[in-house]
């Protein structure tokens, strides 16, 4: 549930507008709602994977479940990216591939939907939220004789040009081999930006993927990871403090900034994230 509370001036406030003019909150229930049915309507966003797993879903490691409307529309399920290419062959070979977001969950403090894991030290801090995402992936490997047949194509050690020679990668029927894990991560909100031009931003404090080894890979996973939400995912699900609560068409123009006169804003509690705001108007 979301909702917004607007203190009347001239009005004794109430309590949630006691400190600023707005108060705005939505429930981590509701975000975890809206996530699963995003993923429904536009699955392409979450799966990714080579043309050949696209025309071949039984390939993915995990089976969309799309929304009816999504088949009688055509919709890709499947958003296509190029195929994985070998290192140090020049870009002769490249492999299919797939990579898939399955489950999303958002828990804000106190913390009650995800039983984090203890490296990243429960339980949830106060003013924070904690993610859980589930993903799986696969490598399209080739068999024995298919490898031996590109050695045939190609004589050893000498993958240094395009085969074919159009230039189009040797890609190998795949065998695909699957994985899944689950990503935990912590992290806070933060209002960016000057009065006017403010956005409503989550910051990672921690990341943890479960069960990978040994410590080195999962160290570099996890950096890439984290660099992959916070650099790209988090700013683009940022959220702008002028369209958060509302717009007023031509009648006057305000001015909303975040409060400074609310200890934690935004908050992260009770199960909500919270936002208070102060406005001025103009003519």
């Amino acid at each position: 549930m979301h909702y917004v509370h607007v203190r009347n001036r001239g009005v004794a406030p109430v309590a949630f507008t006691d400190k600023s003019d707005l108060y705005g909150a939505i429930q981590e229930d509701s975000i975890n709602l809206v996530a699963q049915h995003v993923m429904r309507q536009r699955p392409s966003l979450f799966n990714y994977g080579t043309n050949l797993v696209a025309s071949n879903p039984e390939l993915l490691c995990k089976t969309i479940d799309p929304a009816p409307a999504v088949l009688e529309r055509g919709n890709p399920l499947i958003t296509v990216e190029n195929p994985l290419p070998v290192l140090g062959t020049n870009g002769a070979v490249a492999l299919n591939f797939c990579f898939q977001l399955t489950d999303v969950h958002i828990d804000f403090h106190p913390g009650n939907v995800i039983t984090l894991p203890p490296e990243l030290n429960p339980p949830l801090d106060a003013q924070h939220f904690a993610i859980q995402v589930h993903v799986c992936g696969g490598l399209g490997c080739p068999s024995k004789d298919i490898v031996d047949e590109i050695l045939d194509m190609v004589p050893i050690g000498d993958l240094t040009h395009k085969v074919p020679e159009q230039g189009e990668p040797i890609v190998p029927p795949p065998n695909m081999e699957c994985f899944c894990l689950d990503i935990f991560a912590v992290g806070h909100t933060e209002v960016t930006g000057t009065v006017g031009n403010q956005r409503l931003l989550g910051k990672i404090d921690g990341l943890e993927i479960a069960d990978i080894a040994p410590e080195g890979l999962e160290n570099s996973l996890e950096c890439y990871l984290n660099l992959l939400l916070q650099l790209v995912i988090l700013p683009r699900a940022s959220f702008a403090i002028e369209k958060m609560v509302f717009g007023i068409l031509n009648l006057a123009t305000i001015t909303l900034s975040a409060s400074t006169t609310v200890p934690n804003n935004p908050a992260i509690e009770e199960d909500q994230l919270k936002v208070f705001i102060d406005w001025e108007v103009s003519p």
